[in-house]
């Protein structure tokens, strides 16, 4: 329990240096997400899966699970907001896609180091392409695929990630002085998206609660448990394990509330789901942490 509380407690005080910096600052958001996203991160994300041990078969068993979570939520709310009724593709964004990078990279950080943030990476990869183009797509209302595929082919994330597994299975060798760089460089990424989660999180309210507290239930409950079946059916145990289930239970992505408001497409609703799910991770994530370690 102490080793728990001293992996959450760092992180919920930059969240809420970072909700109080939002509130009280005045802060340049758009520069931290530019800083956080084209720099920090990727310099993280690579330094990381470069120096860790990856193995190819583990890294398709995390993809595995990705996948199946996001099929096996976006079935469950297909099925439920159907019986109740409710229309519109706004709502299913923040429940197929999970925050995979802001939140839980940080978490993971300090509660399984580098090789955990290597196993996250590798999780991370398919919900970075699938959000970039079929949420677009979907946020759009199917008119914005070629728009989605250009976003991914801007987002540096990607690039890293793949180079350092390209030079991790390949036993590339890297001078020193590029991964202490990579390293330095790295380590402003995980504060940065605290204080950033923590801005953006004042911006969010709650809205029509039924609708908002099932999609979150579906989101996080649904994540955990389809998380759970998939590494049953690919017995998969160990670091992967581990984390293919704590980054399946995250809250919504703080991303699908930029496109549902870009788009237009029940904007107050998605806001709301990410907001709520975030809050729920109060909670969660120290229990998940238990569970798993």
């Amino acid at each position: 329990m102490e080793q728990i509380i001293n992996v959450i407690a760092p992180t919920v005080f930059v969240i809420v240096l970072g909700y109080l910096l939002g509130r009280f600052g005045k802060p340049r958001v758009g520069t931290l997400i530019d800083v956080a996203m084209f720099i920090a991160t990727p310099c993280l994300v690579f330094n990381s899966l470069y120096l860790s041990e990856v193995k190819m078969g583990e890294a398709l068993q995390l993809w595995g699970v990705c996948l199946l979570v996001m099929g096996g939520n976006f079935a469950v709310a297909w099925v439920v907001f159907g019986a109740m009724r409710k229309r519109g593709t706004g709502v299913y964004l923040p429940i197929i896609f999970a925050n995979t990078v802001n939140m839980p990279f940080p978490i993971i950080f300090l509660a399984f180091g580098e090789a955990g943030v290597a196993n996250a990476v590798l999780y991370y990869i398919p919900n970075a392409l699938l959000i970039y183009s079929l949420g677009i797509y979907m946020a759009s209302g199917q008119k914005e695929l070629r728009q989605g595929l250009k976003a991914v082919l801007r987002t540096p994330l990607i690039y890293a990630a793949l180079l350092a597994l390209l030079l991790n299975l390949n036993h590339v060798p890297l001078p020193g002085v590029v991964t202490n760089s990579f390293q330095l460089i790295g380590q402003a990424g995980v504060p940065l998206m605290l204080l950033i989660l923590g801005i953006n999180i004042r911006q969010f309210s709650i809205k029509q609660i039924p609708v908002t507290l099932t999609a979150s239930v579906i989101r996080m409950g649904g994540g955990f448990a389809f998380a759970m079946l998939a590494v049953w059916l690919m017995r998969m145990t160990g670091l992967p394990r581990a984390i293919g289930i704590f980054q399946s239970a995250m809250p919504s992505a703080v991303f699908v509330s930029l496109l549902a408001t870009k788009f237009n497409n029940e904007a107050e609703l998605v806001s709301s789901i990410v907001l709520t799910t975030t809050m729920f991770a109060v909670g969660v994530v120290p229990a998940l942490l238990y569970f798993l370690t």
